[in-house]
Parts: C-alpha cells; sequence; structure tokens
C-alpha cells in the first residue's frame, strides 16, 4: 500500500505511450522542490497510506468529561424538578442542558476535535489559528513588538476554565441528588438551584460567545488590514485612477504624504 494506491487509478498506464514520463530534468526539478519544503514524518507517512485521518485519533477536546458530567446532573435535576412541579428551576436546567451542549460543540470546534464548515463566522482550531498568526504580525507592525499571543489564544479562552468547569461539575451533582420526590424539597433549595443553574449557563454562554466575538473581530481586522494595504503598491494605471478620479482628497493628501 503506497499514498498513490489511494487514488484509485484504473487504467493500464501503458496506453499512455510514454506521455505520463517526466523528463530527467522535470524529475530532479520536482525532486528539488519537495525535498526543499518540510517533509514528511514516517508515521505522517503511514498514516495518509492507511486512510483519511480520524480527527479524534489526533485531537482531544479537555472540557468534555466535565461537561458531560455537568449535562447528566442538570438533566436529572431539570427531571426531577418536572415530577415536583418546581416549573422555574425545570426551565433553568434545561437551559443549562441547552447551553452546555453549546459549549461542548464549540470547545470541539477550537479543540479540533470536529471540522467547522463556516468559519466565516465560527472558530475552528485550523482557521483561529491562522487568523490568530496573521493578527499578530498585523499588530507587530501597527502596535509594535508582541510580548504575548494573546491575539492568538483570545479566540480559545473556553478551553482555560477548567477549574471552573471542575467546581460546577461537583456542586451539580451535590445539587442533584436534592430535588426529588422523596425529600422535603423547599422553595429555597428550589431557588438556589435555579439560581446556580443559571450562573452556570451564563460563565459558559460568555465564554463561547466571548470567543466568536474574539474571532469575528480578528476576521474583521485582517479584512480592514487588506482594505487599507491595496493603497501600498499601486500600479500606474491604478495610481491615475486613484489619484485622479475616484480617490478621495483624503486619500490622494495620504498618498502623497507617504510619499
Amino acid at each position: 500500500m503506497s499514498v498513490f494506491d489511494r487514488y484509485g487509478l484504473n487504467f493500464d498506464t501503458a496506453r499512455f505511450n510514454g506521455a505520463d514520463t517526466l523528463s530527467n530534468g522535470a524529475s530532479n526539478t520536482l525532486s528539488l522542490i519537495a525535498n526543499s519544503t518540510p517533509q514528511f514524518a514516517q508515521w505522517q507517512v503511514s498514516a495518509l497510506e492507511a486512510g483519511s485521518p480520524v480527527r479524534t485519533d489526533y485531537f482531544q477536546n479537555p472540557t468534555v468529561n466535565a461537561v458531560n458530567s455537568m449535562i447528566s446532573s442538570a438533566t436529572l435535576i431539570a427531571a426531577n424538578a418536572n415530577t415536583i412541579g418546581a416549573s422555574t428551576l425545570e426551565v433553568a436546567a434545561n437551559n443549562l442542558v441547552i447551553e452546555l451542549n453549546a459549549f461542548k460543540s464549540h470547545t470541539n470546534n477550537i479543540a479540533g476535535v470536529s471540522l467547522v464548515s463556516n468559519t466565516a463566522y465560527f472558530p475552528s482550531y485550523d482557521a483561529a489559528f491562522g487568523v490568530g498568526q496573521q493578527s499578530m504580525m498585523i499588530l507587530t507592525k501597527t502596535d509594535g513588538a508582541q510580548q504575548n499571543t494573546d491575539a492568538i489564544l483570545g479566540s480559545f479562552t473556553s478551553l482555560f476554565i477548567q477549574d471552573i468547569l471542575d467546581a460546577n461539575t461537583i456542586q451539580l451533582s451535590t445539587y442533584a441528588p436534592l430535588i426529588n420526590v422523596s425529600t422535603s424539597n423547599t422553595a429555597t433549595i428550589c431557588d438556589t438551584v435555579s439560581a446556580y443553574c443559571s450562573n452556570t449557563t451564563n460563565v459558559l454562554s460568555t465564554r463561547r460567545l466571548a470567543d466568536w466575538s474574539f474571532y469575528q473581530n480578528s476576521l474583521q481586522v485582517m479584512r480592514d488590514t487588506a482594505f487599507l494595504q491595496q493603497f501600498n503598491a499601486m500600479g500606474g494605471t491604478q495610481t491615475y485612477l486613484v489619484k485622479n478620479l475616484i480617490g478621495t482628497p483624503t486619500l490622494v493628501n495620504n498618498l502623497s504624504a507617504n510619499t
């Protein structure tokens, strides 16, 4: 098995009548280019030969165990709240389950576990890291030398609250058994657990939406940078159009001053 076998060529190559044969010069040039770019490690070659990589063989979501545990606890709280007729608590617990699933989806995306199709809006590991690296270059040019990688990690903050997730996991697992028909559930208990569910929902939502916002802001700055940089290396025809017809006085003055 080789990587080329994956292409599935089903043809007698002798019928190409030599049209598929590279000249020595072309073969040497191809080898030179290939050898001057990053090489494959043997494990990468073996993986390519075996088939399409499974993302979860390479990436993991560090938050998933805590989130799954909270989903179980919140689901139990909602079910028991329904049984005893605590409607406010039931709504709060169900809203928490909804947010926990959204948070898990988001962290799967930025951890590289899931493949994201709409990277124009939602950050993925690949897209957010790539945009962050470009942001580092932009900021070095505009704001000076960068001393940290906040421009990258700003889209990944949800992966850095494990202590908060663990604390909520423990607390929710403690609350879950309190809401059942066999004990004298008071309004105070229900109100306390309802408030806790709502607060946890807000914490998770804030982090998830902050990651989205940071990523979208990074994309916008990148687009704005590209718009402004188009004026840096204009050809003769473009310069004429801008300076004589379509450029505002402000732009023309800025270009003249820059020249």
